[in-house]
């Protein structure tokens, strides 16, 4: 039974798929953004309005009304194009020579898009016969009225699809390239061909014995050159082909680059079908084949298996963009510039009759994953957060002719920041002070560091521009904390950085006695065990930092008592060393010695006699 519509996810011009209720939202999604866009991307006038649902059928069929228009009508307007491409005007050319004798008062089935490509829809005999979502007739272009209903197989576990990723299982099909395939057929690769029953005829005839009406596609099916293929002098000969060339060439072609054929038999395959390779399909598959490839077809699109559906709907008369819609080219920065900071305004020309335009910067010639804009309407952008290494980056820039678009490529050398040299990124600080060096830049006109607890802050230290390529920054923290380092590359006014978290070092602190305690002529110092830490060491002195006074030396305990400190009531400056392997980190701390006693000089004693 045929589900319910929903609302289509995208209106307007172009491939619109409608999906039934039973069609997720993101598979369709992905038919109106995706798969629709290889056609919208390749034809200028190839717009059809597709019921999707699944159902009771094989792997895929479409369901459409049959529309005739005179051969006349047809040829007259594939030889009005304004501005053909090549294979059409071969196909132009073909029809003159070798299809105007035996079709030239027939009729010819021409699918309603098609008719809409060639601006003829308004002489359909009849008027352009649609479907509604339940298979009923209606004319087009009412609203829900369709060119055709594409029918899925509603059989659990039969499709991949491509947008859910993961590889796609021996026993499924490629979703996508099957209403691919189905989508060709409501754009005009369809035969009249009947091959369903025991014997071949034409279902579109039906004045003449059911041999006499083509459909568009009938008209360019050769043998060999110059050899038509008639629909009056059916064949199950293998070997037949699509041509716009009159029969010297075979327009159809699979992923592996070699001809492929059509099939000439009664097996249910379209008589447009494609006779899938043999004995691995995948080897040569195209969309078009008759039967598909499980486990193989996987990605497959009209784009990259072979082109042969783009050659045949090109000659049937859906136009490509024309070689005059001319990309629009930047103006800044100049082609192969080096960028010398961000953010850098990306700027280029307007070109006459362009919609819109984009641009793209990635890390390969086409990607984005650096940058995507998006369709703008204007001719700029500015853009930041580009890599600081030197590498190569790739822009294209688009120019959009309504949803057709051309492009222009350019490569750039990203800016290159200052990398550090010492210390190394995510290593310890284990010194208060702590010297920072990085390498040279050619070009860079300065240099600075910050250091902060939080990234790009300089609340522990700032250097300014300074010309070289070291700094020495004194009172780290101590605490263990996470700090963070920006080394600036300057070029004049721009400038690039690189960030780089490093830990604070962790000495051990005293716990007896307290700083600025008055101390003991026999004073025990006591402090707690670092994790890591290899030994420890207490210096006295008179000066910071000196042990004139006394010095314990390395030791891996974490206590000590000093003996014969002075009692003169002077200060006495003490440093407590933590070892890790050769990196040493302190603390300092100020005492006071003990004042001794008062000594008097002893009396004089005077002798008698």
């Amino acid at each position: 039974m045929v589900q319910p519509s929903l609302a289509p996810v995208n209106t307007g011009s172009g491939i619109v798929y409608t999906c039934a209720s039973n069609v997720s939202t993101a598979t369709c999604n992905y038919l109106n953004t995706t798969v629709a866009g290889y056609y919208n991307d390749t034809f200028t006038n190839a717009n059809a309005s597709i019921y999707v649902m699944y159902g009771n059928t094989g792997l895929g069929q479409s369901t459409y009304y049959f529309n005739f228009v005179t051969y006349s009508q047809y040829k007259s307007a594939l030889d009005g194009i304004a501005s053909p491409s090549s294979i059409q005007t071969s196909a132009q050319t073909a029809l003159s020579n070798y299809d105007g004798a035996p079709y030239g008062s027939d009729s010819v089935m021409i699918q309603p898009a098609l008719a809409e490509a060639l601006g003829i829809e308004g002489q359909i005999n009849g008027g352009a016969a649609g479907t509604d979502a339940l298979g009923s007739f209606c004319s087009l272009p009412a609203a829900g009225c369709y060119n055709a209903i594409i029918t899925l197989t509603n059989v659990p576990n039969t499709f991949y699809y491509d947008d859910q990723g993961g590889t796609e299982p021996l026993d499924e099909y490629d979703f996508y390239a099957t209403v691919s395939h189905e989508t060709d057929e409501v754009l005009g690769t369809v035969s009249c061909i009947d091959t369903q029953s025991s014997n071949l005829k034409d279902g579109c005839d039906s004045s003449s014995g059911d041999t006499g009406t083509p459909s568009a596609v009938d008209l360019f099916r050769y043998s060999s050159a110059g050899n038509l293929v008639l629909n009056s002098s059916l064949s199950t000969t293998a070997g037949a082909y699509f041509s716009y060339d009159g029969g010297t060439t075979n327009g159809m072609k699979g992923v592996g680059g070699s001809p492929k054929y059509y099939n000439t038999l009664s097996n249910g395959n379209d008589y447009a079908d494609y006779v899938s390779s043999s004995p691995d399909c995948g080897t040569n598959q195209a969309i078009q084949d008759g039967e598909g490839c499980p486990g193989e077809d996987a990605g497959l699109t009209i784009l990259n298996d072979g082109g042969s559906e783009v050659n045949i709907l090109t000659a049937l008369g859906y136009g490509v963009p024309s070689a005059t819609n001319t990309p629009a080219a930047l103006t800044s920065p100049a082609p192969n510039a080096v960028f010398t900071g961000y953010p850098v305004a990306f700027t280029w020309g307007s070109v006459t009759g362009a919609t819109d335009y984009s641009i793209r910067l990635g890390t390969t010639a086409g990607g984005y994953d650096l940058y995507a804009s998006g369709r703008i309407g204007g001719t700029s952008a500015t853009i930041s957060n580009l890599p600081t290494n030197g590498e190569t980056i790739y822009a294209r820039l688009y120019t959009y002719y309504g949803s057709k678009a051309v492009y222009n490529d350019y490569t750039f050398t990203s800016a290159t920041a200052a990398a550090l040299t010492s210390p190394a990124a995510n290593s310890a600080l284990d010194n208060y002070q702590e010297t920072f060096t990085w390498g040279t830049v050619a070009g860079a006109t300065a240099y600075s560091i910050r250091l902060g607890t939080t990234v790009g802050g300089y609340d522990l230290y700032a250097s300014g521009e300074i010309g070289g390529t070291s700094a020495t920054i004194y009172y780290l923290p101590m605490n263990g904390e996470t700090i963070y380092a920006r080394v600036y590359t300057f070029f004049g006014s721009n400038a690039v950085y690189n960030d780089y978290p490093f830990t604070a070092g962790d000495a051990t602190a005293l716990t007896f006695p307290a700083n600025h305690a008055t101390l003991t002529a026999t004073q025990r110092f006591t402090w707690g065990a670092v994790a890591g830490a290899t030994q420890y060491s207490i210096r006295l002195g008179t000066t910071v930092g000196g042990y004139d006074v006394w010095a314990s030396g390395r030791f891996g305990g974490t206590s000590v008592t000093a003996l014969n400190l002075p009692t003169n009531g002077e200060t006495i400056y003490a440093r407590l060393y933590t070892y890790f392997g050769s990196s040493t980190v302190y603390y300092d701390y100020v005492f006071t010695a003990p004042a001794g006693p008062v000594t008097s000089p002893a009396p004089s004693l005077t002798l008698s006699k």
